[in-house]
């Protein structure tokens, strides 16, 4: 997420690097928040973890820390415009359309449908970085949904009428037990 590139002197190197376009999503069982993510990389192999950079002007960033879970998916080339009327504002379950967002067994967190790849988490720590989080989540679900190619972030280009930053997602369910290790999250 670049939403504060323009102060940031080495942003000219950051855009040589090729990523993936993510949409990361969280819920605490009362409000739930989806943004799009490019600083996303696995951490550790055993057990599987996720590393997530989130900006804390983002709701996400509160949401997450209360909720203790986040989603993962990696978005395919064909989703460039479900992702542009997301980020122009269609941030309902009907705005973006029947079928588009399942919902996490293991985490509840809503997740794009068919994107190619969907990760659950369970947060196991964060350490505030100043402007962002950086999470660190066990991952319990790790989904190959499609096997096509995947959106890079370095060509989408601009998005005419983008509001950042996002203020939530309008469809909250009941939320699965937190649980790590196979014992409660305390």
């Amino acid at each position: 997420m670049d939403t504060g590139a323009k102060f940031d002197w080495t942003e000219e190197v950051y855009d040589y690097r090729r990523r993936g376009t993510y949409i990361i999503s969280v819920s605490d069982g009362e409000r739930s928040h989806m943004h799009g993510g490019c600083w996303v990389s696995p951490v550790s192999h055993k057990p599987p973890r996720m590393g997530v950079a989130m900006p804390k002007e983002m709701e996400g960033s509160r949401i997450v820390v209360r909720g203790r879970r986040f989603g993962l998916s990696l978005l395919a080339e064909d989703q460039r415009d479900l992702m542009t009327r997301f980020f122009q504002g269609a941030q309902t379950p009907a705005a973006l359309g029947e079928g588009e967002i399942t919902y996490g067994v293991q985490t509840g967190v809503p997740l794009w449908s068919n994107a190619v790849t969907q990760f659950e988490c369970w947060l196991e720590q964060y350490v505030d970085l100043g402007d962002f989080l950086w999470l660190i989540g066990k991952t319990v679900s790790a989904t190959l949904s499609r096997p096509v190619a995947d959106m890079l972030a370095n060509d989408i280009g601009p998005i005419p009428k983008t509001r950042v930053p996002f203020r939530g997602y309008d469809d909250v369910r009941l939320l699965p037990d937190p649980v790590l290790d196979g014992a409660p999250m305390g």
